[in-house]
């Protein structure tokens, strides 16, 4: 083949693949240039967590027992409750109690509890070391939740819509405890 041919096929060949290549991308490019930023749906959804530390607030008197045997034994030690307990929103309330236990149930691992009621009578087991006497005390173990309102926009971003704070029972029925040689001591949770 000359080389006058070469050149020719070569133009030919280099020339249709720009062309083609040219429609491959000119619509690419149109459509990239026409869609504008990236759009998202815009629907609002809630968090929930946790903070601070749990809290102890009793149900009834510190009651305690004496192990008088020369080794450890575990005690029973029965109490009626004399307080009720319940859940609350801290500062400003939001929706109904039960809307606000069941966003935190249904957003983070902890299950609560509404309230509990005096009356009933609880049963302790506690170990107590020989010749000491076991103090216990019924209560639950509250916790601190913020709830918050968040709505994701059209450009994708997220704003916060609104924070609610609930102190919330993690525990119905929590016995603080402790023991001593002595007449008395405070029961720790």
């Amino acid at each position: 083949m000359t080389a006058t041919r070469k050149r020719a096929l070569y133009s030919t060949a280099t020339a249709a693949a720009i062309a083609f290549s040219g429609l491959a991308f000119t619509p690419g490019s149109a459509t990239a240039a026409n869609s504008g930023a990236q759009a998202c749906d815009v629907f609002t959804f809630y968090k929930a967590a946790p903070y601070g530390k749990n809290i102890f607030a009793s149900r009834g008197p510190v009651v305690s027992k004496r192990n008088s045997s020369s080794h450890a034994s575990t005690l029973s030690i029965s109490i009626k409750t004399t307080k009720s307990r319940a859940s609350t929103w801290i500062g400003e309330a939001g929706g109904g109690l039960d809307w606000g236990l069941g966003k935190i149930e249904a957003k983070t691992s902890y299950s609560v509890e509404n309230k509990v009621t005096r009356g009933a009578t609880v049963t302790n087991r506690m170990k107590v070391d020989a010749k000491k006497r076991g103090f216990t005390q019924p209560g639950v173990l509250y916790r601190k939740f913020t709830i918050e309102k968040w709505r994701q926009n059209g450009n994708c971003s997220t704003t916060n819509l609104k924070t609610w704070h609930m102190k919330a029972i993690i525990s119905k029925l929590h016995f603080a405890e402790c023991q001593t040689r002595g007449s008395s001591c405070t029961p720790k949770p």
